[in-house]
This record gives structure tokens, sequence and C-alpha cells, in this order.
């Protein structure tokens, strides 16, 4: 019976450290991704410099937000990361 609850228990931990690498594969790829889309949003920032103001205006304000929205994700992610990385303790 001892055997058995070791088994059990070693394959728990197992899966659970399995599960937990995958998830800090999935932040990782996500903070890639946000890196990437930040990255493209500067470019086009970049871009609407040189547009006429009217069109700057309307732009600029959706660039502003999705840069705010991509800073919150990096932040969540960070956290979360944070949080599976506190598990080990």
């Amino acid at each position: 019976m001892l055997v058995e609850a070791e088994a059990r228990s070693t394959s728990k931990g197992h899966r659970s450290m399995q599960k937990k690498k995958t998830l800090l594969e999935k932040v990782a790829a996500a903070k890639q991704e946000i890196a990437d889309a930040e990255s493209n949003l500067e470019q086009a920032l970049g871009a609407i410099q040189v547009a006429p103001r009217a069109d700057k205006m309307a732009v600029s304000e959706v660039v502003q937000e999705a840069f705010t929205k991509l800073r919150a994700a990096r932040t969540n992610l960070t956290e979360l990361e944070g949080i599976v990385l506190a598990d080990d303790d």
C-alpha cells in the first residue's frame, strides 16, 4: 500500500510540474507576443507623426489605448508568472 501511495504521489507531482512548465511556457510566449505588438505599435506611432493633423489625432488615441492594454496585459502576465513560481515554495 505504501508503495502505491508513493507512486501516486510521485505521479501527481510529475503532472503538477508538467502543468506548471506548460503554463510558464505559455506565459513566456504571451510576453513575447506582447513585446512584438509593442514594437509594431511603436512603428505605427512613428508613421502617424508624419500624417496630417486630423488623421493623427484619431489614430493616435487608438494607438495609445492599444499601448495601455498591452502594458496591462504584460503586468497581469508578470503577476501570474510570479504566482506560478511562488508555488515552488
